[in-house]
Parts: structure tokens; sequence; C-alpha cells
């Protein structure tokens, strides 16, 4: 045990629940679940939200989503605005005082252990398992108690950082918006996940079977592939309208070279699903898929397309062991992009991390079919609309984005869990013209808390270089000999 791990206590107390939510029992709970538990009932009235929504349709028209990687809620945010105060209108649904996570909750007597903060040399911390049997291991029959068997008993579950670690992503949620009810959509790794971020469903393998390469049997690739192609797909309803959109990741070449069961085919990319699609290689949607790093010149030339995905190389993605101090600068250079860019005042980026990555959090997910939700992610919002330090408690989660990319630019829907999703407006205060921007600073750089911009503290936007992005490259070297299946 180190010097940061904490003490195991004698016994082990019950986890506390925010009153009114409801306890999960199983994810394995059927589809007559969806209507009930998917967050229609949390929608503002209707009048209101199609005024809320037409407003958006005025102001808005480029819809960004970047997707990071593998950390839970409370691992990022667990004590941000536990009370309120200057940066803080309100209180979020952090880590609850006297939080103790049983080590066996079948044997209490086994002791429980208390959630800690990580210091600056655990940026970088070995990687966890986050797949469908850890995860539905960890969840317990929604109890969010079997964490440390799930991970293979090593307390890294239950550290989480704060401002001084991660100074980057708490200045973004003081100075714009902050989700605590948001959720990962599939209750399993990253391949199903990103799936829902352009399909709102994914293909049944993938929930359960990882797409490696070697291990994975021809069998089953030839299975995913198949289903892949029967997945409909948002880009299919884009193709069909006059809405521009990229996925900022890489180019695709020709199919038959991207389905040879290779480490390196992009057809088995956990981060890429439309990768997998034999429909993606037809030129009307290839020329769609571009490289990541063409988004920084699109957002200062003016061109971005109304809807983006951008997805981060390994090495900027914050997925354990990579340094997580690398992934807030990059964040950071996506944010000073679209602040420099002609298009900021029309454009709002969503921030988010695609699964919980091993890490404790505290709130069970609500059950909407027998694939998820999946357990609670951050989200921050970015945008001149987007109300300074908002921290919303709306049941969101991957399909409340794609609902409103449908809704904003008129797309049919996909499936019962993007047509019935919640929209995120409620960071959005439109009765006020639009902020103008501020610098975001890299880690290194960075200080919570930040002066916020209607203090008149911050010195006028005026950037000096322009963002630097990183590198882009398929495969990093994992630091410090940890393997990692980047899942």
């Amino acid at each position: 045990m180190n010097s940061r791990e904490p003490a195991l206590l004698e016994d082990a107390r019950p986890r506390t629940m925010r009153p009114g939510r409801a306890v999960a029992v199983s994810f394995g709970v059927v589809a007559l679940l969806v209507l009930s538990a998917n967050g229609m009932a949390l929608n503002a009235p209707a009048s209101a939200a199609t005024s809320k929504l037409s407003q958006f349709d005025s102001k808005v028209s480029h819809i960004v989503f970047l997707i990071q990687e593998n950390h839970a809620y409370d691992n990022l945010f667990g004590t941000y605005c536990q009370v309120t105060g200057k940066y803080c209108s309100n209180t979020g649904d952090g880590i609850p005082n006297g939080t103790c996570v049983p080590l066996d909750p079948a044997h209490l007597a086994k002791g429980c252990v208390k959630p800690y903060p990580f210091g600056v040399a655990q940026l970088t911390i070995p990687d966890m398992p986050h797949d469908w049997n850890s995860t539905h291991t960890a969840y317990n029959n929604g109890s969010m108690n079997g964490f440390y068997a799930a991970e293979v008993k090593t307390l890294n579950t239950f550290g989480y950082y704060n401002q001084t670690t991660v100074p980057v992503y708490w200045d973004l949620a003081e100075q714009y918006g902050l989700g605590d009810d948001f959720f990962s959509p599939a209750a399993s790794y990253s391949l199903p996940n990103h799936w829902y971020a352009v399909a709102s469903s994914a293909p049944n393998i993938s929930y359960t079977v990882k797409t490696e390469v070697p291990s994975t049997t021809p069998a089953q690739l030839h299975t995913y592939l198949n289903q892949s192609n029967a997945t409909a797909a948002i880009s299919d309803e884009l193709n069909h309208s006059k809405t521009t959109w990229k996925y900022y990741d890489f180019s695709l070449g020709p199919y038959t070279w991207s389905t040879v069961p290779s480490v390196n085919s992009p057809a088995y990319s956990y981060w890429n699903p439309l990768a997998a699609r034999a429909q993606s290689y037809s030129w009307a949607q290839r020329q769609h898929l571009v490289p990541r790093n063409a988004f920084f010149g699109d957002a200062a030339n003016g061109t971005l397309p109304n809807v983006s995905w951008i997805i981060p190389t390994p090495a900027d993605s914050d997925h354990p062991s990579e340094n997580l101090s690398t992934g807030e600068s990059w964040v950071a250079s996506v944010v000073d992009a679209l602040e420099a860019s002609p298009e900021w005042n029309s454009t709002v980026l969503f921030i988010s991390w695609d699964e919980y990555g091993g890490f404790y959090d505290h709130v069970a997910p609500p059950v909407l079919d027998s694939k998820g939700d999946g357990f609670r992610v951050p989200v921050l919002v970015v945008g001149p609309y987007v109300s300074q330090g908002a921290l919303v408690h709306q049941q969101l989660d991957f399909d409340s984005i794609l609902a409103l990319m449908e809704k904003r630019f008129h797309l049919h829907c996909l499936g019962p869990r993007d047509c019935n999703a919640a929209l995120p407006l409620a960071f959005f205060n439109f009765n006020k013209g639009p902020r103008a921007p501020l610098y975001i600073a890299p880690y290194g750089v960075a200080t919570y808390p930040m002066p916020l911009q209607s203090s008149g503290k911050l010195p006028p936007y005026r950037p000096s270089f322009p963002p630097s992005p990183p590198a882009a490259g398929p495969n990093v070297t994992a630091p410090l000999g940890f393997v990692i299946d980047w899942s």
C-alpha cells in the first residue's frame, strides 16, 4: 500500500442514494422499462422545451462531440462544487460524505474503503478492467459496491482527481457547463459506447466480445462486420440531407484492406465504429471520415461542418495508462481552436468520456433496456450561449446529444433510445447575447479557480499563437511497461 492509498476501516457503511433516485434492479430488465426510465419524465414541459429548441435552432449551427476515454463522474468531479459559493451556484452530486465501499458486499466484516484523492503521481496509473463482466460485477444489481472485486482488488478504483490534478476540466466546468446526471449508454467497454454516439445502438456481439486482433476469432469478426452493416447510423440520415458532417479521426482506405484482420485494421477500431460499416466506404460517406488534425484547420478557416465528432489519439485520450495531463492539454487546444474560430458564436462543444474505465461511481445508472445505461460519466458543455457555471442535474446520456443533432437538423431518429431521449437544453441561456471567447490554459499553466468571465478580471481573448495539435498516429507505446487494450 502506498502513501496515497486509504486505510481500510473496521466495518462497511451502507451507500447512500440521492433522494428520489430509483435503484435499478438489473441491467437485464427488458425493454418494458424503456418508456418509464429513460429520462422522458425529466423533460421540461412541452411548450418550454419547444421554445428552447427553437432558440437553439436559430443560434446554433455547429454541434461538436469530443469523446475522451475511461473516467467516471466521481473520478473527475466527485468533489467538485460540494458547497455553494462564488464559483458554485449549486452543489454537484459528488461522492457523499461518509462513503465507504465494502471490500466484499457479502461479508461486511472484511471492511470497506473510502474514496481518496490522487496526487500528480497518479496522473498515470495502470489500466483497469472495464468490460461487460467487470461493469456488471461493480454494478452488483444496483448496489454499486462490487468495484473492488471487479477491478481485481486494486484500490486505484476508489481514487479521484480534483482541482490540483485536473484544473483544465474544473476550469471548463466553472466557466461553462457540467452535467452530473449524464451516463454512458452501454454497460460495457468503449466499442459499444462509441456506437451509441453515432447510432443509438450497437451490434449485439460488440457488448461482450472485443474485436481485438488476433485474440478474436475470424468467425466473431465476420459476425461483427455483418451486424455493423445492419446497424443504422446517423451518417445515413446525414447523407440524405443538406447537413454537413465529419468524423475527425482517420481517413478510410479500401474496404477490402480495412477489414483484413490485423492489429491496425480500421474496421475493428474501438473508437471509430463507422469504419466497420461497408456503407462508410462509398465515396458519399468516406469523404466525411477525415484525420483528426483537419479539425483545427476547419475551425480556423470557418469551415466547420454542422455536425462533427472529434476523437483523440491514444496519447491524448485520458485512457489509463496515458498521462491525464496530456489529455487535459489536448482538450484545451480543441476549446481554444473553437473560441478562435469565426464560427464560435454559432457552435456548441460537448465533451464526455466514453465509459467508467474501472473507476468508482456511487450513482446507480437508470435501466433503459438490457444493455444499459452504463455508468455515470461527466459531460462538459462549452459554447457562447452556455450559462457560466451551469451545473445541470438532468438525466441524459449519449443519446441526448445524438437526439439534439437530429432535432436541430431535422433528421429521423434511429431507435427507441434517441427517439425518446431528453434534450440537453438546460445548459443554455439564449436570452443574452453570445459570450466572448476566453482562453483556456493547458495543464501546467491552468489553475482552478480561474477568474470568472463575469468578474471582468480576465484579459481580452487574444491568442498569441494558433493551437498546436498533437501529432496524429494510430499507435502509441504505453509508458512504464503497462499493457493497454484501448477499450
